[in-house]
């Protein structure tokens, strides 16, 4: 088991931003009539048509076509659509390059990043970086001093679509495409996207945040960003000033947001420049942000969706080519803000879950340290003779067989007053909970094939936002279980352990609604299984901080081994495994102990995967650890669990051997390790009681 890892934040952004591929998804489940291709085909045509104005309509009418739905934008794509945009970026007359610009970010909105790559095998970044000094121009008389004019007012709005539609496609491409990625980092950006985060009190909200998220994501885990921030450090300054703002507009929170991520990415060279004297404790100063960020309630929001959705989708009307800039209406303004603030949200969360990766020092200096990585040297092969014996003295391969530890530890001094302690129990834990709570909005209807929502998008929002909920629950326990000395908080706050016990399994029951088959969901459901998912890893965690003791019911039990039956995800089945194997070790609860141990043992011999093997096997050694536990006998002993074991030797050692070390290295290694500790074992128990 393990923590959700911050170590590629691209990839898994790019996997989960929606919980579809692409927009295309969302607009297929909503079955919506393609527009006629004699409607499309002459649009695509204009815009190459010798009059400008004819150009600039076509650019603005494929915008609007593009967002109506995946079939019209199939048909679009395949005539070329990308190139004949790309072209139009070195167009003589600004107002068609301000609306290629405009539908090419639209494209990269809706597209998936299958199409933004195609956007930038189509090289569009180099027409697009050739338009960014003249707009730095235009911004510098901008900032110069204010608007003479009606007319000149009028033309900064223009400046502003096009600045934002500019850097939408940079941070789209940066976030989809590494190659893409690779080229930006030499072209010197990031003096650019700081000329808009130092002048935050002069430019539209739309526009900081698109080069806040474009900031954000080429400071992650990204060196050659980093070494720009190394050499420049007044760069750092603008970010600290905006998360010491005063904020109340959702884009302003979402700028502040973005703000604590780009601070955390560069937090090394904070630290770095920072004088000897100085302390720099950058997660003390976001948690209190991130805290704050989390506030918003999710099942008023839906209820406001859904209302706001029906209007809109009343008033659909055939798309009007002949008016393609038509101003939104105040339910779709609605949407888009609720939309906003759930990006919000996951970012926040996305965050949160991030430092909850960091272990707390157990000292008064309250520093924080990152997890070590577990040990990948690769185990040599070890060589057994035909019995499943190996060939060397067993004290080189037995590891020692220990008992769970019934002591009670002395708890430490009370670490309420801890800051990062008292953000995270007092106000994130019962935040989260709240947002991985589904609303009536949050997942389709579980017919086939899917059908959407009535509000789509907002959908899809809110099925990621419970899923990054849920994977920063599972990193809080993680910390309060492997972090904290003494497990603090389950010793503390027992009650509210256990509420969340309860608590998983009800909203994993709502998630599941009429079944949910993790790893093969129908298409459009699949968001319904990686939800369900964390909350099984959740459930695990929540097991071994409570020493098994949890709210046990029968029901629990036949809930989790219906989960792994139903489930093709190996990720899924694992943790099924790791959280029953927990509770098996609980004292004075036998029968509970044999339905688990059976369960195991026929998985066992059913021929799982390699990865559920160990898993088992890994529960079994722990479970039956010692003859002293009450189910031992009972269970282990008058089940001939030892003798199925026996017979499992030399099965597991063939199917360890057939995984290719090149391929699997760590799965590799955990396979020779688990196949040692049987044979180990199996010998361990056949003399514990002689």
């Amino acid at each position: 088991m393990g923590k959700v890892k911050n170590n590629n934040k691209r990839k898994e952004r790019r996997h989960n931003a929606t919980g579809m591929e692409s927009m295309a998804e969302v607009q297929d489940a909503e079955n919506l009539q393609p527009i006629p291709a004699e409607t499309v085909l002459p649009v695509i045509q204009k815009l190459s048509s010798p009059d400008s104005n004819e150009r600039a309509w076509a650019a603005a009418g494929a915008s609007n076509l593009l967002m109506h739905d995946a079939a019209t934008r199939r048909l679009m794509l395949s005539k070329n659509l990308i190139g004949a945009l790309v072209e139009r970026l070195t167009d003589s007359v600004h107002e068609v390059v301000v609306e290629a610009l405009g539908c090419l970010r639209n494209l990269t909105v809706v597209g998936g990043e299958e199409v933004i790559n195609e956007m930038y095998n189509k090289n569009v970044l180099t027409p697009v970086m050739a338009l960014v000094p003249p707009l730095g121009t235009m911004l510098d008389t901008v900032l110069s001093g204010p608007a003479k004019t009606a007319e000149e007012h009028e033309k900064r709005k223009t400046v502003w679509d096009w600045a934002e539609n500019i850097v939408s496609i940079l941070w789209a491409l940066c976030e989809n495409s590494e190659k893409a990625l690779k080229a930006i980092n030499k072209l010197n950006l990031v003096p650019f996207l700081m000329s808009f985060v130092t002048n935050v009190d002069k430019l539209p909200p739309k526009v900081i945040v698109a080069a806040a998220q474009c900031l954000y994501t080429l400071t992650d885990d990204n060196p050659e960003c980093l070494m720009v921030f190394a050499k420049n450090p007044e760069y750092i300054k603008p970010f600290m000033n905006i998360i010491n703002a005063n904020v109340n507009a959702e884009q302003e929170l979402l700028i502040k947001t973005l703000a604590c991520g780009i601070i955390i990415n560069l937090q090394k060279v904070i630290a770095n420049q920072a004088s000897e004297n100085e302390n720099v404790d950058i997660r003390a100063a976001v948690m209190p942000i991130l805290s704050e960020a989390l506030k918003y309630d999710i099942q008023k929001a839906s209820v406001e969706a859904m209302a706001a959705a029906q209007v809109v989708n009343a008033q659909k009307q055939d798309i009007d080519l002949s008016k393609p800039n038509q101003p939104a209406s105040t339910e779709e303004i609605n949407i888009s803000l609720i939309e906003t603030r759930l990006n919000t949200l996951q970012l926040a969360l996305e965050l949160i879950a991030g430092i909850c990766n960091e272990v707390i020092d157990g000292g008064e200096d309250e520093q924080w340290k990152e997890e070590q990585d577990d040990d990948d040297m690769d185990a040599d092969e070890p060589e057994m003779n035909e019995d499943g014996d190996e060939d060397e003295d067993d004290s080189t391969v037995l590891q020692e067989m220990e008992q769970l530890n019934a002591a009670n530890e002395e708890l430490p001094a009370d670490l309420s007053g801890h800051p990062l302690i008292n953000i995270l129990v007092g106000s994130v834990f019962p935040a989260i909970i709240h947002l991985g709570t589904p609303t009536p909005l949050s997942f389709p209807e579980q017919e086939v094939p899917t059908k959407a929502t009535v509000a789509p998008l907002v959908t899809a929002e809110l099925a990621t936002t419970h899923l990054r909920a849920i994977e920063a629950l599972n990193n809080f326990l993680l910390t309060m279980t492997d972090a904290v000395p003494g497990k603090w908080w389950y010793k503390h706050r027992k009650a509210d352990a256990e509420q969340c016990w309860t608590w998983l399994f009800q909203q994993a029951g709502a998630v599941a609604g009429n079944g949910v088959r993790v790893g093969a969901e129908e298409k459009g459901q699949e968001m319904r299984g990686a939800v369900l998912e964390a909350m099984v890893g959740c459930l695990w965690t929540l097991a071994r901080g409570l020493d098994a003791q949890v709210p046990l019911t029968e029901h629990y039990i036949q809930a989790l081994m219906g989960a792994y039956a139903a489930s093709t995800s190996e990720s899924m089945r694992v943790k099924v495994i790791g959280c029953l194997g927990v509770i098996a070790r609980r004292q004075n609860t036998i029968d509970t102990n044999k339905i688990i141990g059976e369960f195991l043992m026929n998985t066992l011999q059913n021929n799982p995967t390699p990865e559920t093997s160990v898993e088992a096997l890994n529960a079994i050694y722990d479970i039956y650890a010692d003859a002293e536990f009450d189910y031992d006998l009972p269970v282990f002993v008058q089940g001939n669990f030892n003798q199925v074991l026996k017979s499992l030797i030399k099965p597991v050692r063939a199917m360890v051997r057939n995984i290719d070390r090149r391929k699997s290295r760590d799965l590799r290694h955990r396979g020779d390790e688990a196949i040692l500790n049987l044979v180990a074992f199996v010998k361990y128990k056949e003399s514990e009681r002689k």
